[in-house]
């Protein structure tokens, strides 16, 4: 079916955001200078920044500034983060966040005409007007005194110097990044090491995604995951190492049993467990609306020319049984079909109860579960016995259910949905014990009442319930946003300026949601926490919105990514997972809503053009290593 909604209403929700803080405020003309400024000099450090008109993220763009750019500070903003600069090029000064910046250096007082003040300790403070945060008339200002707080320094900092001259240099992104004894996360964690650590490089893992690497100081070579080091030099004279050259790999621990919670369901009887299936591993996966459209066999075919193996359908329960136990999956079988002819394997996530099975007075303008979670059981058991042995390899129940309209606007309860699985798990399992069962993907958001219930409690609270019982595999929706798929929620608002942004929301409300990456990990630690290290994470929704100028103006943050970006994140994110070792299929939104929902906001997660022909992320995706 067609979501209503993109995850940006669950952070909407959640955050409190403003629909006004996407679009540009009224800004005064530049403020006059009120003091001669000082010549503190700063060289900009991203490969590109933003220019803005103002001390904040709600100002607009007025440029970008290239790395390496000499600026010349002229002000400050009350809580030092942003600079007021002079740069060749630009009309007048504009503002530029002072955390991208490196100070180089400032020429004494005595060689400056009419220097301004200077304290003791050698601090400038000029007095300078900002524009108001707020709309405001084209002659207000709003007059602020305050300090430049870099000390007047009479010598440059050095610059760091990288030395290639006797092989490749790996130089870690992360503020902190573990370094393991062998070329993947199953490997122990032999230290961390800061941002910016360099590291020669003196092998190439089996898989190609990791570097072995020598670090000043420790004995042993160890490794380092490549996508979060920036490569300096060249490794094509790099060995990459076979099996037998790496460290033998540590046997997997067994499976832990769930904790004993009180209060949580009891198990059901006689129920095949998750440690009995054999594990399915990674896969690369993408979602298609291909349901009552004739396009399934076209849909697998650009799937499997992408090297994909895996496709999600999302099935709505109140179509295909409009009586208790008439089932009517005709118009399913033509898509298990297709897909037992081309080696696809199928995820169909169950959703949106039938009238006849909700609760007394519901909330017809959403979709909801039943009153009574056997009337979901026995549908779910009918559709595993319908198509056991087939490409049907996995049933998601239900849907980001921390959400209000996901819900039925009931009270959100983590409790309630493990009772609503607990007997669909059953019924899957005594009628097709090789299907695997998901767990429904909260959507990332934060507490808003009733509206929203923040997913990373709302997880821990299935766990609580017994959640761990249940499933083969738990279901996550990490969404990118504008941020790149290795960047944590932490540095988020810091990337975003660098790669140019008009939705602002990682700055203005940091929290993970706005973090594929620190969305998935924030999940597996609560798994880990709960004894379900045995159990993957499986990604059933993500992706990056690209189109400018959005078909919907709710969905600005898709003007900020260029369809380059959305495909060298897109593949970031998949060879992320493929890394982490505890990532089940995942699943990419979305392969065709430009086919058939094009304008559309959905259309902006598409891969193929309305005319089936490939995006850049698709073609960076059929090229990618799987």
């Amino acid at each position: 079916m067609f979501r209503r909604f993109s995850p940006f209403f669950a952070i909407l929700l959640a955050l409190g955001l403003a629909l006004t803080a996407l679009s540009s405020p009224a800004l005064a003309a530049p403020p006059a200078q009120e003091s001669t400024p000082a010549a503190v000099l700063a060289v900009t450090v991203p490969p590109r920044m933003n220019a803005r008109s103002g001390p904040a993220t709600s100002y607009r763009v007025v440029g970008s500034v290239p790395a390496g750019t000499t600026v010349r500070i002229i002000g400050e903003n009350a809580d030092g983060r942003w600079v007021r600069v002079d740069i060749e090029g630009f009309d007048g000064p504009v503002w530029l966040a002072k955390w991208l910046l490196k100070v180089q250096d400032a020429p004494a007082a005595e060689n400056q005409p009419n220097p301004p003040a200077v304290s003791a300790s050698g601090v400038v403070t000029p007095t300078v007007t900002i524009p108001s945060a707020t709309p405001v008339t084209a002659t207000t200002a709003v007059a602020v005194t305050f300090v430049v707080s870099e000390t007047v320094s009479a010598t440059p900092e050095p610059a760091v110097v990288i030395d290639t001259s006797a092989g490749p240099v790996a130089v870690t992104k992360p503020t902190r990044m573990n370094v393991r004894r062998g070329p993947g996360t199953d490997y122990p964690v032999a230290m961390g090491v800061d941002g910016g650590t360099q590291a020669r490089i003196v092998g190439i893992g089996p898989d190609g995604q990791w570097y072995q690497v020598e670090l000043a100081g420790q004995e042993d070579r160890l490794w380092i995951y490549a996508p979060l080091a920036t490569l300096y030099g060249s490794v094509e004279e790099v060995a990459q190492l076979g099996e037998e050259e790496i460290p033998p790999r540590p046997a997997p621990a067994p499976p832990a049993a769930a904790p004993a919670v009180a209060g949580a369901a009891p198990g059901p009887a006689a129920v095949v467990r998750a440690a009995a299936l054999p594990g399915v591993g990674f896969g690369y996966g993408v979602q298609a609306h291909i349901i009552h459209t004739g396009q399934e066999g076209l849909a697998m075919d650009k799937t499997r020319e992408m090297g994909f193996s895996w496709i999600k359908q999302q099935i709505e329960w109140r179509i295909f049984e409009s009586n208790p136990g008439q089932y009517g999956f005709g118009d399913i079988g033509p898509i298990v079909g297709a897909a037992n002819q081309r080696g696809i394997n199928l995820l169909f996530s169950v959703v949106n109860a039938p009238d006849w099975a909700r609760e007394a007075g519901f909330d017809a303008n959403v979709g909801g579960p039943p009153a009574d979670p056997q009337a979901l059981a026995n549908f779910v058991g009918a559709l595993a016995r319908e198509y056991c042995g087939s490409s049907l390899r996995a049933i998601e129940v239900w849907n980001e259910q921390n959400l209000h309209y996901e819900w039925g606007n009931k009270p959100l309860s983590p409790a309630e949905y493990v009772r609503l699985l607990a007997p669909s798990y059953a019924s899957i399992k005594a009628n097709c014990p090789s299907i695997y069962v998901i767990s429904g993907a909260p959507t990332p958001a934060g507490d808003n009442g009733n509206l929203a219930m923040d997913d990373f409690r709302y997880l821990e609270e299935m766990f609580k319930n017994g959640l761990a019982r249940y499933v083969d595999g738990i279901g996550a929706h990490p969404s990118g946003y504008n941020v790149p798929a290795s960047v944590t929620w932490q540095n988020a608002c810091a990337a975003i300026q660098q790669t140019g942004n008009i939705f602002n929301g990682a700055c203005d409300s940091p929290h993970h949601s706005w973090s594929f990456r620190s969305t998935m990990e924030g999940y597996r630690n609560i798994a880990v926490v709960y004894g379900a290290a045995h159990i993957p994470i499986w990604a059933t929704e993500f992706g990056w919105a690209s189109q400018n100028p959005p078909f919907h103006g709710a969905y600005a943050y898709a003007a900020d990514n260029s369809p380059e970006e959305q495909a060298a994140w897109t593949v970031e994110a998949y060879q992320m997972m493929r890394a982490w070792g505890w990532a089940g299929p995942a699943f990419l939104w979305n392969l065709n809503f430009r086919v058939v929902a094009n304008g559309t906001e959905k259309a902006q997660w598409g891969i193929v053009r309305n005319d089936w022909s490939p995006m850049p992320v698709y073609d960076a995706l059929r090229g990618m290593g799987k």
